[in-house]
């Protein structure tokens, strides 16, 4: 897939969500940050059965801005918890951990490609509330046969945002995290699509045709009028 075109797209569909953006990631940060400071050792059982939803609702928000250019909601940080989400949610979370960290007792590469093998399950989990976690487990990995190499490759481009976070003493990764979040809702969206661009945006392409078609034929008719 393009990813200069992904990418592109991705920076268009976020202009002017920075600030609501930034506000859903230090509520996470905050949050979690509390939850380990205040509870102690509980706070990690507590993080575990949190981090699911978080996880959940991260990609809600992004899909939202990359299917429907939808600005998203404080909110929308409660999604991961509402009805059977966050049963579905945590299972899905806690297969992704196990299923990771016994691949990597083999090494770190069957881990680290059997972690983008999974990497689709939360978005799919996300367009349909009636699929389970392991039915979402399996789909990404069908997902993902053949897209591993590409996917990764897509995840190193970004290398050089995230030293720019270093430098910035992550000053930058107010716009960094929703650039990369939104590029790969926007993977996702093209994968499902056979590689094809979302929907809208072909619509935005294909008007643009439109237009420059109607231009050119009132441009004739004038010259044909002044004949």
């Amino acid at each position: 897939m393009d990813r200069a075109s992904m990418k592109a797209h991705a920076k268009e569909q976020i202009k002017g969500k920075i600030l609501i953006l930034l506000a859903i990631t230090l509520i996470i940060s905050v949050a979690s940050g509390a939850i380990s400071f205040i509870l102690g050792p509980v706070g990690g059982i507590a993080t575990l059965l949190i981090s699911g939803p978080i996880a959940f609702a991260q990609v809600f928000i992004y899909l939202g801005i990359t299917n429907k250019s939808r600005v998203p909601k404080v909110e929308d940080l409660l999604v991961g918890f509402k009805d059977d989400n966050f049963l579905r949610t945590f299972v899905a979370y806690i297969r992704l951990v196990v299923f990771t960290f016994l691949w990597s007792l083999l090494f770190w590469i069957p881990g680290i490609i059997k972690s983008i093998s999974y990497s689709q399950m939360f978005y799919l989990l996300a367009e349909d509330d009636k699929l389970d976690p392991g039915e979402a487990q399996k789909q990404s990995m069908e997902m993902m046969e053949g897209h591993k190499w590409e996917y990764f490759v897509l995840g190193l481009s970004f290398i050089p945002w995230y030293l720019l976070c270093g430098i910035t003493l992550g000053i930058a990764s107010i716009w960094v995290v929703p650039y990369v979040q939104t590029t790969l809702a926007e993977y996702h969206v093209r994968l499902v699509n056979g590689g094809k661009p979302v929907a809208k945006e072909a619509k935005v392409v294909k008007d643009s045709a439109k237009k420059s078609e109607t231009k050119k034929s009132t441009k004739t008719t004038k010259k044909s009028t002044k004949k």
